[in-house]
């Protein structure tokens, strides 16, 4: 299951804040929550709904991201773009979204398949203070005999700087 392809829905919009940050946005960035059309050549316009089907008025991104409003979201991914989120994902450790040609404005909303793991991985990152550190599935390997041939808990892998400490 964690590393089956799965829709990550809400989960997913730090990545897309965090991309904004990188861009000049902040927590205190303010955004209109009110009912939006996207229009989308050859396809039905695109009007998301926030999960309570209400519109907020002026939030900031602190706000919209703690209350998960959808309408944010994607006015901030049409900021990023959807190549600037998969590549902010890319240099947290999401490597599933392939092709930016294949997703949307949903993607903000969670509309691309990702790895559990990966994800789990990106959110590490966050904790990390913007350091990556691959995930492993184990602490320690020993040969037959008890002799340790690897022990993470002795000598941790390296850390990667992959965001600003500060947009973590």
């Amino acid at each position: 299951v964690a590393v089956r392809l799965r829709q990550p829905g809400s989960s997913i919009k730090p990545i897309n804040y965090v991309a904004a940050f990188q861009k000049g946005w902040n927590p205190a960035t303010v955004l209109v929550d009110v009912k939006t059309v996207f229009p989308i050549r050859g396809q039905p316009d695109y009007i998301p709904e926030n999960y309570d089907r209400r519109e907020h008025g002026l939030v900031n991104v602190r706000t919209a991201l703690a209350s998960s409003f959808n309408i944010p979201a994607v006015k901030t991914l049409q900021f990023v773009t959807v190549p600037g989120m998969i590549d902010a994902a890319r240099k947290l450790g999401i490597t599933t979204f392939k092709d930016p040609r294949n997703y949307g404005l949903s993607l903000s909303l969670g509309g691309g398949d990702i790895q559990l793991l990966e994800l789990t991985s990106a959110y590490a990152v966050f904790a990390n203070n913007g350091r990556r550190v691959p995930p492993t599935p184990f602490l320690k390997i020993t040969d037959p005999t008890g002799k340790p041939l690897l022990d993470l808990r002795t000598n941790a892998p390296k850390s990667t700087p992959v965001i600003d400490a500060r947009h973590a």
